[in-house]
C-alpha cells in the first residue's frame, strides 16, 4: 500500500505499506511500515517500521524499528530500536536500542542501550549501556555501564560501571567501578573501586579501592586501599 498526505492504511498478514506526510499505519503479521513526518504507526509480530520526524511507532515482538526526530518507539521482544534526535524508546526482553541527543531509554532484560548526549538510560537484569556526555543511567543486576563526562550511575549487582570526569557512580554487591578524574563513587559489599585524581570513594566490606591524587577513601571491614598523594 502506498498512500499521500494525511491518509490511514490498514493492512494484513504479510504487508508493506508506505505512507506520506501525517498519516496512520496499521499493519498485521510480518509487515513492513515507511511512513513520513508526524506519522502513527502500529505493527504486528515480526515488523519492520520506518518512521520520520514525530512519528510514534509501536511494535510486537521481534521488530525493528527506526524513527526520525522527536518520535517516540514502543517494541516487544527480541526487538532493535534507532532513534533520532529526542525521542523515546521502551522496549522488552532481549531488545538492543540507539538513540541520539537528549533521547531516553528503557528496555527490559539481557538490553543493550546506547544513546548520546544528555539522554537518561533505565535497564533491566543482564543489560548494558552506553551513554554520552551528561546522560543518566540506572541498570539492574549483573549490567555494565559506560558513560562520558559528568554522567551519573546506578547499578544493581555483579554491575561493572565505567564513568568519564565529574561523574557520579552507585553500585550494589560484587560491583566494579572505574571513574575519572573528579568522580565520586559508591559501591556495595566486596566492590572494587578504582578512580582518578580529586575523586571520591566509599565502599563496603571486602572491597578495594584504586585512586589518584588528592583522592578520598572510606571502605568498610577486610578492605584495601591505595591512594595517590595527598
Amino acid at each position: 500500500m502506498t498512500a499521500g498526505y494525511g491518509s490511514t492504511q490498514t493492512a494484513q498478514e504479510k504487508s508493506s505499506l508506505t505512507t506520506g506526510y501525517g498519516s496512520t499505519s496499521t499493519a498485521g503479521y510480518e509487515s513492513s511500515l515507511i511512513a513520513g513526518y508526524g506519522s502513527t504507526q502500529t505493527a504486528g509480530y515480526k515488523s519492520t517500521l520506518t518512521a520520520g520526524y514525530g512519528s510514534t511507532q509501536t511494535a510486537e515482538h521481534g521488530s525493528s524499528l527506526t524513527a526520525g526526530y522527536g518520535s517516540t518507539a514502543t517494541a516487544g521482544q527480541d526487538s532493535s530500536l534507532i532513534a533520532g534526535y529526542g525521542s523515546s524508546l521502551t522496549s522488552g526482553i532481549r531488545s538492543f536500542l540507539t538513540a541520539g541527543y537528549g533521547s531516553t531509554l528503557i528496555a527490559g532484560l539481557r538490553s543493550v542501550l546506547i544513546a548520546g548526549y544528555g539522554s537518561s538510560l533505565t535497564s533491566g537484569i543482564r543489560s548494558t549501556l552506553t551513554a554520552g556526555y551528561g546522560s543518566n543511567q540506572i541498570a539492574s543486576y549483573g549490567s555494565s555501564l559506560i558513560a562520558g563526562h559528568e554522567s551519573i550511575q546506578v547499578a544493581g549487582h555483579k554491575s561493572m560501571l565505567i564513568a568519564g570526569k565529574g561523574s557520579s557512580q552507585t553500585a550494589g554487591f560484587r560491583s566494579t567501578l572505574i571513574a575519572g578524574a573528579g568522580s565520586v563513587q559508591l559501591a556495595g559489599d566486596r566492590s572494587r573501586l578504582i578512580a582518578g585524581a580529586d575523586s571520591n570513594q566509599t565502599a563496603g566490606d571486602r572491597s578495594k579501592l584504586l585512586a589518584g591524587n588528592n583522592s578520598y577513601l572510606t571502605a568498610g571491614d577486610r578492605s584495601k586501599l591505595t591512594g595517590g598523594h595527598d
